[in-house]
């Protein structure tokens, strides 16, 4: 079937769309389109960012309390550093005496009896420090007597205030082993003695001796 526009030639053209218009019209939708797509994202975006960022500030919150807790506890470790080195300080610098007694009555064998003990501890000022001689920290003397006149009786006592043999090992308790008396001694001095007689004992035949023992320094040299 054939069409046959009657229309004048001027109106055809009026009653056709522009084409530059409509392409216009279409990209304007277009852009618009795109505008409002982007506008969702970005608002979509942005509540997601703000839950994070409200996240974050939580967790922020949470480490800087822990980091709270953190420093009180160096703090505190810090506290008990210094703590613990005054208590070496004063232990290292100082000898508990009643405790080297205890234990020098615990050494003491029954055949063995001290009648004197003399000690002398040297104060701060009294330290010499000269070179190529062994500097001690005072000296404790012990005026002791031996039952009968066997000087092995002396020379075992001696060796046990130094130090254990291993025959004593088995026999001796832990805690009362002599190297813990001689731990705060540098040097023992061998016995000085003599027979002595004492006609009211059981056992008139005895011997007598001193025995010396050097206390290490309490002061370290400067």
């Amino acid at each position: 079937m054939i069409r046959i526009n009657l229309l004048p030639t001027e109106l055809q053209k009026a009653a056709r769309t522009p084409p530059k218009f409509f392409i216009s019209l279409v990209a304007c939708v277009a852009l618009l389109t795109l505008v409002a797509c982007a506008y969702g994202y970005v608002c979509m975006n942005v509540m997601v960012l703000k839950e994070r960022v409200k996240w974050k500030k939580s967790e922020v919150e949470q480490y800087q309390e822990k980091a709270r807790e953190v420093d009180v506890l160096l703090a505190d470790i810090a506290d008990y550093k210094e703590r613990e080195k005054a208590i070496i300080s004063i232990k290292t610098n100082r000898i508990i005496w009643s405790k080297k007694l205890e234990l020098l009555c615990q050494l003491t064998p029954s055949y063995i009896w001290i009648t004197r003990l003399e000690m002398s501890e040297l104060g701060p000022g009294e330290y010499r420090w000269e070179d190529g001689v062994t500097q001690t920290g005072g000296q404790l003397l012990l005026y002791c007597y031996s039952s009968t006149d066997e000087v092995d009786r002396m020379t075992n006592y001696r060796q046990r205030l130094k130090n254990v043999d291993e025959f004593y090992l088995d026999f001796i308790e832990e805690d009362i082993k002599p190297t813990s008396f001689y731990s705060d001694f540098i040097n023992i001095t061998p016995p000085q003695w003599q027979f002595v007689q004492l006609p009211d004992f059981l056992e008139p035949s005895n011997i007598r001796f001193v025995v010396q023992l050097d206390l290490r320094p309490l002061v370290e040299r400067a």
